[in-house]
């Protein structure tokens, strides 16, 4: 009862591998700037009573917020690059439509 062949393909493991690799990175990014981004909120709205869950919420709305708008951003550019491409691959499909009439 083991994965046939054509699963196995379907599954495009080496895509999936690069992904995991990836979001790992992008974790370890994430860990590294928590404390910077802690220091900051507790140095812009400094606590008198030592009570940090307020900064802890400012701070999780603060960067949802900035990923929110860079998501926003990267899907954007994402949209233009495809279109971008699609004009290019346009322009050399338009060339062998050309090339396929001159030979007939």
């Amino acid at each position: 009862m083991g994965i046939n062949q054509e699963d196995f393909e379907k599954l495009n493991m080496r895509g999936i591998v690069i992904s995991s690799i990836m979001t790992a990175f992008g974790l370890v990014v994430a860990l590294a700037w928590k404390d910077t981004i802690n220091a900051t909120v507790a140095h812009v709205m400094p606590d008198n009573d030592d009570g940090t869950l307020k900064g802890m919420y400012i701070t999780a709305v603060a960067v949802t917020a900035l990923v929110m708008g860079l998501a926003m951003l990267v899907l954007k550019i994402n949209v233009r690059v495809e279109k971008e491409i699609e004009r290019v691959q346009s322009y050399f499909d338009d060339d062998d439509d050309d090339d396929e009439k001159k030979d007939a």
